[in-house]
């Protein structure tokens, strides 16, 4: 059965309630059991409680990725999902993250849940529905079971299959052939989701390969499958690069400073880095673009376009592809069309940024780890 069949097998309320549920999100795979489960069907729980579930290794700041990711917790909690963010401690460890160093790594993994309090604007926590629960990894692998499932997830998975995933970590398929330990986090992560017991895996678009293995080792156990989805992914300033599109080499990374724009930063650095963002004029495809659609015009509502008096009047947008028209045929200019998406973002993120002036001990911890301010 189709994601349509599926869909218009429910009613109105229930599926008003995924589209909800899901807004925002540019792949959903799966849909079938989360449909089912709000039809009155068994959660994984088995208690009547969605749960989602987002593994995330603590690694360094915030970029604006995490903004999507909130967005898409938002949008879960206030159906009643209860959502987990799972620190994932040792597969940053095992993907050499602050030199294998555990003790930074739990300090980032602190910096870590702090974020997204804020972003998230300091949820209930809990196991309960609408509420939101941390969880380390190591928590998580304290478990004679859960290393059964390593096991399980990574019998029948050759080398190669093992190559193909380790772009969940931001790696070539060539990267890994003198380190084993990076051959078992593909099933580890497939082996969280199924020791969780979560009827929701998510995560950006990087992570689908990981989440299809998931589903591939399901069916091969006769495990139940979780629903899949996936998020989009934000470019670097630089734009996209000539590879290949699923290889995820344009996205926006914390490694490059200059490529990417971080929760944190001030309205001042915000501005500079816009400034040398791509954007060319009739290509529709721009970082400031994804940005304005993904992050801005969904929480501000509109972009407010204010030229220098003797170049015109400001103006309002709300609608993306109007902007980009203007753009396109010289009513906007394109350093205008930057400054009003970067000072449109300077408004999303000045709770992040008061919170952390007002408690800035964490972040300056992360921030000396990483060399950076």
């Amino acid at each position: 059965m189709t994601a349509d069949d599926t869909l218009s097998s429910l009613d109105a309320e229930a599926r008003a309630k995924i589209e909800r549920m899901f807004v925002n999100v540019e792949e959903v795979v799966g849909i079938d059991h989360v449909a089912n489960a709000i039809s009155g069907g068994n959660t994984h729980g088995e208690d009547g409680v969605l749960r989602a579930y987002i593994g995330l290794e603590p690694s360094g700041k915030a970029h604006l990725g995490w903004v999507i990711l909130a967005d898409c917790i938002k949008n879960m909690l206030a159906e009643g999902v209860n959502v987990l963010v799972l620190l994932a401690d040792w597969h940053a460890w095992v993907n050499d993250k602050f030199g294998r160093d555990m003790e930074k790594i739990s300090i980032a993994s602190e910096y870590m849940t702090e974020v997204f309090r804020v972003l998230l604007d300091f949820p209930e926590e809990g196991d309960g529905a609408g509420q939101l629960r941390f969880m380390s990894a190591s928590e998580v692998m304290d478990s004679g079971e859960y290393w059964e499932r390593v096991l399980r997830c990574s019998k029948g998975m050759s080398l190669n299959r093992a190559r193909r995933t380790f772009s969940i970590m931001g790696r070539s398929e060539d990267s890994s052939d003198d380190d084993l330990a990076a051959f078992f986090y593909p099933p580890m992560q497939a082996a969280d989701i199924f020791e969780l017991n979560v009827d929701i895996a998510f995560g950006g678009m990087d992570q689908r390969k990981a989440h299809m293995y998931m589903r591939e080792v399901a069916d091969r156990n006769g495990w139940t499958k979780a629903t899949c989805i996936h998020t989009p992914m934000l470019s670097g300033l630089k734009g996209r690069g000539g590879g290949r599109m699923d290889s995820f080499d344009h996205k926006m990374s914390k490694s490059d400073p200059n490529n990417a724009i971080f929760v944190h930063d001030t309205p001042k650095k915000i501005e500079k880095k816009f400034r040398k963002a791509f954007l060319e004029v009739g290509n529709p495809a721009s970082p400031v673009y994804e940005i304005a659609q993904h992050i801005v015009l969904p929480t501000n509502g509109v972009l407010r376009v204010e030229p220098k008096p003797e170049f015109g009047d400001p103006s309002d947008w709300t609608d993306l592809d109007s902007l980009i028209a203007a753009v396109g045929d010289g009513s906007v200019h394109p350093f205008d069309a930057k400054m009003a998406v970067a000072h449109g973002l300077s408004v999303v993120l000045a709770p992040v940024a008061s919170h952390f002036e007002e408690n800035p001990a964490l972040l300056d911890a992360v921030n000396e780890m990483t060399g950076s301010q």
